[in-house]
C-alpha cells in the first residue's frame, strides 16, 4: 500500500460522514444511510484485521486480548446495524453514538496526516 492510500482512505471517510450527514439533515431519504455507513465502516475496520488474525494464526505472532478490542467494537457495530437494517428497530441513539465515534476518529486521522508530514506511513 502506498503511502497516500491511508491519507485518501481517512479524507474519503470523513467525506462520507459528511455526507450522510446533510443528507439525514435535509431528510432526503427514508433509507436507514447513518446504519449502513456505520456497518460499511465497521465492515471495511474487520476487513483490514482479518489479515492480521492471518498472521496471528499462521505466523504464529504474540498477541494481547486487548488488540481485539478494535475488532470487537466492530463486529458489535455490524450487529447493530444488522438488526436495524432486517427489524422495523430503528436504534438512533446507538447508531448515532457509533456514527459520531467514527466521525471524530476520522477528524482526528485528517488532522494528524495534514499537520505531520510522514515518509513512510505503511
Amino acid at each position: 500500500m502506498k503511502d497516500v492510500v491511508p491519507v485518501r482512505i481517512v479524507w474519503f471517510g470523513l467525506a462520507a460522514h459528511v455526507a450522510v450527514l446533510v443528507l439525514v439533515r435535509r431528510r432526503s431519504s427514508d433509507a436507514p444511510v447513518v446504519a449502513m455507513l456505520n456497518l460499511a465502516v465497521a465492515l471495511c475496520v474487520l476487513a483490514y484485521w482479518v489479515q492480521k488474525w492471518y498472521s496471528y494464526i499462521v505466523h504464529n505472532i504474540t498477541w494481547y486480548y486487548t488488540d481485539q478490542l478494535v475488532p470487537l467494537y466492530a463486529i458489535l457495530v455490524c450487529i447493530l446495524s444488522a438488526v436495524t437494517l432486517s427489524t422495523r428497530h430503528t436504534l438512533t441513539i446507538p447508531h448515532w453514538v457509533v456514527f459520531s465515534i467514527d466521525a471524530f476518529v476520522l477528524v482526528g486521522a485528517a488532522l494528524f496526516f495534514a499537520t505531520f508530514r510522514m515518509t513512510k506511513l505503511i
